[in-house]
Order: C-alpha cells, then sequence, then structure tokens
C-alpha cells in the first residue's frame, strides 16, 4: 500500500562519509538525526512545512494521528530563536525537541518561546506544531505560526546509515508490540535525559517520534481486546478530566498491526463519540451507527488525550482504563 508523506519521500544527502553503525546506545541520536536530516533535505532551515490531513496517502510517522495537521521545521538556535503561536479558541502548539530528542517543550497559543544552543542538547530544534483540525480556517491558522531565527546555518548530518535506523526502529517496535517491554509515558518525552526511563527514552523514540510531555498530553497506545475485526464491537472510555475550555480534548486513532493508517474511517474525535454521561462510546466495524470506526484483523490504536487537568492524577487515569476491555 502506498504511504506518501513529508518524511518518507526525504532522502540523505550524499557526504561521501562511511555510514556510523546504529546500536541502542545511539538509536535515539541516530533516529533524531534521520528526522533533522530529512527536514533540512526536503525544506532547508527555519521553514515550515505545513502538512494536511494524515490519511492513508499522507503519513508523517508511524501512529500519525488525525485530531491536528502537523507543521514541521529544523531551526539554527546557536545565535538564539524565537517561536510564537497566534491566538486562537482552538487547540494549537509548538512542540520543540533538541538533537537528543530532548527538551520537549511546548508553545501554546498566545505564547512565544525564546531559547539558544546554551538550553538544549546541540545547535538544532525540530519544531513538531499541531494545530487542531476545524472548521475552513486550519490552513489559515497553521500558516500563522512564527520562527524568528537569528543565524541560518544549514543542519549537517551525523553519518549514520539510514537503513540500519530504519532496521533497528522495527526491532524496536515489533518488541514493544509483542508486549516484550513497557513504556512509562511520562518519563519518556523529557526535558532532560535524568529524567527519563532509559527504556522507555529508547523505545518511545521508535514507536512515537515527537510524542509530547505528559503535562501537554498523555497516550494510551492500546485498547484492550483490540484486534479483532469481527462484526459491531463497542468500547466506553470513562470521561477523562481535561480542561475542555482551554482546548482539551481527546480521540482514537486506529491503525494496521505496524501502525500504519489503512482503513478510510480510521478515526473519532470525542466530540464525534456517543456521550452517555459518565462515559463516551466508541463502535468499531457497525456500519449502522455514527459513532463507528471502521478496523481490520490485529489493528491497534492510540487514544491521544490533550491538556490533562493534573498530570500525575491523569497517570493514574490512564493506569485505570489499561483493563476497560472492546465489547
Amino acid at each position: 500500500m502506498k504511504k506518501t508523506t513529508l518524511l518518507t519521500l526525504m532522502a540523505f544527502a550524499s557526504s561521501g562519509l562511511i555510514a556510523a553503525e546504529v546500536t541502542k546506545e545511539n538509536y535515539v541520536e541516530a533516529e533524531t538525526d534521520w528526522y533533522f536530516s530529512g527536514v533540512q533535505n526536503n525544506a532547508g532551515v527555519n521553514k515550515w512545512m505545513h502538512d494536511a490531513p494524515v490519511s492513508i496517502d499522507n503519513q508523517q510517522v508511524i501512529r500519525s494521528n488525525r485530531d491536528v495537521v502537523y507543521s514541521i521545521a529544523i531551526v539554527d538556535v546557536s545565535q538564539g530563536a524565537t517561536f510564537a503561536v497566534p491566538n486562537s479558541e482552538h487547540y494549537q502548539i509548538i512542540h520543540l525537541m533538541d538533537e537528543q530528542h530532548l527538551s520537549h517543550q511546548v508553545v501554546s497559543r498566545g505564547e512565544s518561546l525564546t531559547i539558544n544552543a546554551d538550553d538544549i542538547n546541540g545547535e538544532y530544534v525540530y519544531l513538531l506544531a499541531r494545530t487542531k483540525i476545524s472548521g475552513d480556517d486550519t490552513a489559515e491558522r497553521q500558516a500563522q505560526l512564527q520562527i524568528e531565527a537569528n543565524s541560518s546555518r544549514p543542519y549537517q548530518g551525523k553519518g549514520y546509515s539510514e537503513a540500519d535506523v530504519q532496521t533497528l526502529r522495527n526491532q524496536l517496535v515489533n518488541e514493544f508490540v509483542k508486549g516484550e517491554v513497557k513504556i512509562i509515558e511520562h518519563m519518556s518525552f523529557v526535558k532532560e535525559i535524568e529524567q527519563a526511563d532509559p527504556t522507555s527514552y529508547i523505545y518511545a523514540t521508535a514507536v512515537g517520534y515527537g510524542g509530547l510531555p505528559s503535562y501537554e498530553a498523555q497516550y494510551l497506545p492500546y485498547v484492550v481486546g483490540g484486534g479483532s475485526d469481527k462484526a459491531c464491537q463497542t468500547f466506553n472510555m470513562p470521561k477523562p478530566d481535561l480542561d475542555y475550555a482551554n482546548g482539551g480534548f481527546f480521540s482514537l486513532t486506529t491503525y494496521d498491526t505496524a501502525g500504519w493508517i489503512v482503513e478510510d474511517n480510521f478515526y473519532i474525535g470525542h466530540e464525534d463519540m456517543k456521550d452517555n454521561g459518565d462515559t463516551f462510546e466508541i463502535a468499531f466495524n457497525c456500519p449502522k451507527l455514527s459513532h463507528s470506526i471502521d478496523v481490520t484483523e490485529g489493528w491497534t490504536g492510540v487514544w491521544r488525550f490533550y491538556k490533562p487537568s493534573n498530570e500525575m492524577e491523569f497517570i493514574e487515569f490512564i493506569d485505570s482504563i489499561r483493563s476497560v476491555s472492546v465489547q
């Protein structure tokens, strides 16, 4: 199946250097270098690439989500740079990561942030902006995201083998899918390495590169009882405590076993779920129900919860619903 993405279309520039071996010890840096180099080769430095909504034929990375549109950039912060998000009634952020897939700072709507090389690992940051899909002005809101950088030196790749990065990534993803490792979400996407769980730091990079820190969003990367394509199943999600007044929302995006979108009707936001008062109901392969999405055998899913009201309490909420099953 064709999967056209901004990133998979980006080839590394030929450097003439022998590719560095990719191991678990340097995997995070190598994976990040793959993303940085891809954006650099496609768009250069300090320039946004605004994407359209995710679909079968437009997938940024594995387990891309449909509730927002992405905007991506690589920025030279060696002499300082400022990032700003316009005011809006809808959820919109700029999420920035450094060359070690750390920092994970978030600029929310109506805010700005200035950083330089002393604030991060390296001299470049990867920006992954998210703009909630709502109404006809989504692209206009994307275009209002701002980058002001005082230097514009091209990013230079570190020389890792692209094939080795992809091979190790697939290995790590498969180990996670098989249940051989556990990812601690709130210790995966952190500002400093000391805050990270070592295993989660590596595997979360492979499974969900660019995931948001847990104070901004939290994830449940599966649905208990999922994987079956039998006709008409339902799942009841206990109503999560999110800051709905300030853009909080949640959604479910479904994939095949490897994490790719393979159905047209693969996503549902909470506004379209059936509100039962204490729970939100989602249906699978129930064509007569308006809150149904389509799944295939072996399907996987990721719940995304934006703006939890209380970060640590929401971690407990996530744990409490891990055993809630598809019926």
